[in-house]
């Protein structure tokens, strides 16, 4: 079923996700022993702002790409100009907003221990991050993991060794963190607008039916990916709110271990992903069949996964982990589960992306997104940071629930498998 490209494409992604996910890994030790579990704790709410603010900066646009792509009733060069010229447009005007609000006004947006500058470095940081998703979705598109690998180890490199030396050397404190990650972000969105120019014949031109389309498809998409965001992120906002920033730096630490699941989530699924959209655009039944059976296959994995890579995790601790960030293991433990069952709902999400389906897929992450904010909101006054991580796991266990229940109605309603 899984033709050797795919294993080929599968192993590049692997490893490019390896390098970059092991920058949080690499930086733990360090920024553990150099930052303050309050500075931790700001890096960790730039962090989630950021995520946070991709949906917003560019209306999600850019998740038109990968799927577009594959449509034949699109030219796609301009197309892509579309994409383009809509994101530095929306993008510029929110930027000038929030800059002029942040430089302007003495409101303190977020709390007393968090500077409003960390707001505007988080718009800027997901601006560049939207711009450098445009020419990773084309090289998803096109299987070409080599670029696409050289794009994110570039960037992960310089942002590893510019962290290193402002929080080690310089002894910029949490700047140290942040500063260099939206400087070599924006470096490499520039480079990637003009190579964009160049390779793909990219102009600052908007073609009005384009734009209908690209919204059509990505409108819903940004209720999707914001309440997919606020499911992952919005608990440090709620253990700032009953608890402290150092509380928000102990529960990212353990955060950032229980995230080993996505890495591996991430990984087979840009690879997958293409090979889907192929196999659905090319309508060969018996594939199909195929990738239906091998997804119950994907659910047994992510559960064996998950409880083993909890059984290494009080090792990770102890050579990774200053001792001052050690935290109860159920917290990583629940995080683990929640990201497996993300895993399940990935390998699901990508037949109603395929079949435009994005309203529906909106429904339900903004249900599960809500289901996550109000058992957070009881859950940590009770019993700390182990109720963030359980009211997360609760909602990315709703988000597969809901696609499951609905994948099943889809393959009778469409007839597909």
């Amino acid at each position: 079923m899984i033709k050797g490209k795919l294993f080929q494409n599968l192993g590049m992604y692997t490893l490019v996700n390896f390098i970059n996910s092991a920058i949080p890994f690499l930086l733990l030790p360090i920024l553990t022993s150099n930052l303050s579990k309050a500075e931790y704790g700001i890096v960790d709410i730039f962090n989630n702002l950021s995520f946070i603010f991709i949906p917003i900066i560019g209306l999600n646009i850019v998740s038109c790409v990968l799927r577009f792509y594959y449509d034949d009733s699109v030219d796609f060069n301009k197309f892509l100009s579309t994409v383009t010229s809509t994101l530095l447009v929306s993008g510029s005007v929110i930027i000038i907003v929030v800059a002029a609000f942040v430089y302007f006004t003495d409101v303190q947006v977020i709390n007393e221990e968090i500077p409003n500058s960390v707001l505007l470095l988080a718009l800027l940081f997901a601006f560049s991050s939207q711009i450098i998703e445009i020419i990773l979705g084309i090289f998803r598109a096109t299987e070409r993991p080599l670029n696409y690998g050289l794009v994110r180890i570039v960037k992960t490199g310089l942002d590893l060794s510019l962290s290193i030396y402002c929080v080690v050397v310089l002894k910029l404190g949490w700047e140290g963190r942040i500063y260099p990650a939206v400087g070599v972000g924006l470096l490499i969105a520039l480079i990637i607008l003009l190579y964009l120019f160049y390779a793909y014949n990219v102009r600052l031109v908007i073609k009005k039916d384009y734009l209908r389309i690209a919204f059509k498809y990505s409108t819903p998409l940004i209720f999707h990916s914001l309440a997919g965001y606020i499911i992952s992120f919005s608990d440090r906002f709620i253990i700032l709110e009953y608890m402290s920033a150092e509380d928000v730096g102990l529960y990212a630490v353990a955060y950032q271990v229980g995230m080993i699941m996505s890495f591996v989530n991430n990984s087979f699924n840009q690879a997958w992903t293409p090979y889907v959209f192929s196999i659905l655009k090319s309508g060969n039944m018996s594939k199909i069949k195929q990738l239906s059976k091998f997804n119950y296959y994907y659910f047994l994995l992510m559960i064996v996964l998950a409880l083993s890579i909890f059984l290494i995790v009080p090792f990770i601790y102890e050579w990774f982990i200053d001792g001052e960030f050690e935290v109860d293991y159920q917290i990583v433990f629940w995080v683990l589960l929640g990201y497996a069952f993300n895993g399940m709902y990935k390998v699901l999400v990508n037949y109603l992306f395929f079949y435009k389906k994005t309203k529906k897929l909106s429904y339900i992450t903004l249900f599960s997104a809500a289901l996550n904010v109000i058992v957070c909101f009881y859950l940590v006054p009770l019993i700390g940071i182990l109720g963030a991580a359980i009211s997360t796991t609760l909602a990315f266990l709703s988000m597969f629930i809901f696609v499951l229940i609905y994948y099943h109605k889809f393959k009778k309603i469409e007839k597909v498998y």
